[in-house]
């Protein structure tokens, strides 16, 4: 069976080429019909059968008859797979697409951002598979109502696309001319006449006339906003509170004549050092009087009260203190009514007090200590100096001694006058690193892995001038390029990677177009 469903597939690939979309999901559909609805059971032949049957429906314009097919496949190739195969993120990618057209956006988002991680690990972060999938993912987010963050990807993955692959490539036209018309959707109609206009015109300039893309991108432009898109109002922000014209105080319940008075403390006047309060505000009108604040008043024993159970410390005096309770007459605020309610009075507030006739008074400090002198500080200087004079006297004697023979006729022995003095030892001239030969790759290549991040570090060999390419992926598969760095870089730190995956690396230096040195590949050991 699985080697008659491979030569199906086969035939399919070769009606969908010609245009038959129709003959290829007729073909596929006989075949599909008897087989396994279990997709633990499934062949690799099967689950590509399957997977190509959900592309031809979806071109077909049937998304709902695709969507079983679609996640048949899917399941199928992890199964088989793994999450990281090729033929899986092909599969995932599928079902995404069926699951945005039928309307299951939040899901069909985290497939795409799946594919996203599982294709930059594979290809790098610039190449176009990647960067289609975000333009994929923006279109979904955009659905959902995230506006912003969908036009954000979208000029982002433009962008960068426009940077790497120039103007002329048809993603990255489609990729404009669909930003404009979410610009236009939104009520961006300066921002979305610009990106329809420069996609016209790259369109007239790359593509011929008769390019169905061409033709897409002009009925785009000619397009009407949805006037069922609605882009979320922005949160409001929180109003202030009205400002308060009248200062409120706070009353203070009178009790009843038959609980007694309250003992008030034992009064004790503030010492010297310590600040006297200040009334904030004085009612203008009120005569002045001393400041009077009622003690707490004591609830009665209550065993029914909702406070019985709370754990009062063990060491309380046989009368413990106030305790929330029943209060027969609620707390009001003066202001909020014009009469004053029974048993309910205003705090008076205390006249400011004049100022202290008192001057402030100095407390004398402790003098600080005084730093005692080290008794051998003088002979340090001392013998610092004695070497300066002796060094000195060294180097006149030299110099005298150098003068000296200079002066002095040769000796009369019989060995020529051409005969040169022994050599003398000079100073070792200052070293430098001797350029690498071309070549040579950088050294001392290290990984450290941090889970959410991993840091590669080594040295760039001297006198290269070549840039640095970062190539990685998972353990045991093909490596793809992360990065290409400038000349005499020595560091990257990889983001975004699956933690429980070990990955790979090679640091590859460009010493010409015919000359790439590199490393040997540095592993992660997060599954040992």
């Amino acid at each position: 069976m699985s080697s008659g469903f491979a030569d199906l597939t086969v035939q399919a690939h070769q009606l969908v080429s010609e245009g038959d979309l129709t003959g290829a999901e007729r073909l596929l559909a006989d075949a599909l019909s008897d087989a396994d609805p279990r997709p633990g059971n499934a062949s690799p032949e099967l689950a590509e059968a399957a997977g190509l049957q959900a592309r031809v429906l979806v071109a077909l314009g049937e998304p709902h008859s695709a969507r079983g097919w679609a996640a048949f496949a899917y399941a199928a190739a992890t199964r088989l797979h793994g999450r990281s195969d090729e033929r899986t993120v092909t599969a995932a990618a599928t079902l995404a697409a069926v699951l945005h057209r039928v309307g299951s956006d939040a899901r069909a988002a985290r497939l795409y951002s799946d594919v996203i991680i599982e294709l930059t690990a594979r290809d790098g972060p610039e190449s176009q598979r990647v960067l289609a999938a975000h333009a994929d993912l923006a279109t979904v987010e955009f659905a959902r109502g995230q506006c912003e963050v969908a036009r954000d990807r979208l000029q982002d993955a433009w962008e960068l696309h426009h940077e790497v692959y120039g103007d002329g490539h048809p993603s990255g036209i489609k990729m404009l001319a669909k930003l404009g018309a979410m610009e236009r959707d939104c009520g961006r109609y300066a921002d979305s006449h610009e990106h329809l206009t420069l996609a016209e015109e790259l369109c007239r300039q790359h593509l011929d006339p008769d390019d169905p893309l061409a033709a897409q991108v002009a009925g785009l432009a000619r397009a009407a906003a949805d006037p069922d898109h609605v882009c979320p109002a922005p949160t409001p922000a929180p109003e202030p509170p009205p400002a308060r014209t009248t200062p409120v105080v706070p009353a203070a319940r009178v009790p009843p004549p038959t609980e007694g008075p309250h003992d008030l403390p034992p009064y004790s006047p503030p010492a010297l050092d310590e600040p006297v309060d200040t009334p904030l505000y004085h009612p203008p009108g009120r005569a002045a009087e001393a400041a009077h604040v009622p003690t707490p008043r004591t609830a009665p024993e209550d065993d029914a009260d909702g406070f019985g159970d709370y754990p009062w410390p063990p060491d309380e005096p046989a009368e413990q203190p106030w305790r929330p309770g029943a209060d027969p007459l609620p707390p009001t605020v003066v202001g909020l009514a014009g009469d004053e309610p029974d048993g309910v009075r205003r705090v008076p507030q205390a006249p400011p007090e004049p100022p202290s006739r008192y001057l402030p008074v100095h407390v004398p400090r402790p003098p600080a200590a005084e730093r005692r002198t080290l008794p051998w500080l003088p002979l340090v200087v001392l013998g610092v100096v004695v070497a300066l004079l002796l060094g000195t006297i060294a180097v006149i004697a030299g110099v005298s001694r150098v003068d000296d023979g200079r002066d002095a006729p040769p000796p009369a022995t019989g060995a020529p006058a051409s005969s040169a003095p022994p050599p003398t030892s000079a100073a070792p001239a200052p070293t430098t690193a001797a350029a690498a030969a071309p070549g040579t790759p950088p050294g001392r290549f290290t990984l450290t892995d941090r889970r959410d991040s991993i840091v590669l570090s080594w040295t760039y060999p001297p006198g290269a001038e070549g840039p640095v390419v970062v190539a990685g992926g998972r353990a045991g598969q093909p490596q793809g390029t992360f990065a290409t760095l400038p000349a005499g870089s020595a560091d990257y730190i990889a983001y975004g990677l699956d933690r429980t995956t070990d990955y790979c690396f090679t640091v590859a230096l460009v010493w010409s177009t015919d000359t790439v040195a590199r490393t040997g590949p540095v592993c992660t050991k997060r599954r040992r």
